[in-house]
């Protein structure tokens, strides 16, 4: 279970840091909310704040569980907003849109459906990590595996944001 939080927290936290880097960062995630969305130019910043505002909601309740108890709030609200995403994503691809996400930054590759599957991944894995909670409680971690759940979550982030450029080597 702290593995996946760790992963859905490092994915949510490189997406909030590359969105923020910078004044330009920001402008392109905004540019790129509002195309993606297909919302009118006065909506662009506000959406693109709200988005970052959420998920750098979302990085603290999976940061600490013990807002909620057990930390199935955190394991929702990311699920939630990552099926938001795809759905977003999806509705983009059927209207023929071939703009970057800039989910993580700078990329430049366009959306496509492996974007929206990637989301699909993240959303069962919250949804199927907020079911266990309920069932698991609050397990105790030991030291050593919480390192382990921390080098794996670490391996899964870097593979989740660097998704595009993993795809781009094995093509």
């Amino acid at each position: 279970m702290l593995t996946l939080r760790l992963v859905l927290m490092g994915v949510f936290l490189v997406s909030v840091l590359t969105k923020l880097r910078t004044r330009q960062a920001f402008g392109e995630f905004t540019m790129a909310a509002r195309r993606l969305g297909g919302l009118p130019a006065t909506l662009g910043t506000p959406a693109a704040a709200v988005v970052v505002a959420v998920e750098a909601g979302t990085v603290v309740m999976l940061a600490a569980p013990g807002l909620d108890g057990d930390g199935r709030a955190g394991l929702l609200l990311a699920g939630g907003l990552l099926l938001a995403f795809a759905l977003v994503l999806l509705a983009a691809l059927r209207r023929g849109t071939a703009d970057p996400c800039r989910c993580f930054g700078g990329s430049d590759q366009p959306i496509s459906r492996r974007h929206v599957a990637r989301n699909a991944v993240l959303v069962v894995g919250a949804v199927a990590g907020a079911a266990m909670t309920s069932t698991m409680g609050g397990t105790p971690v030991t030291l050593p595996a919480a390192a382990l759940c921390l080098l794996a979550a670490s391996v899964a982030t870097g593979a989740v944001v660097l998704l595009d450029d993993l795809a781009d080597l094995f093509r």
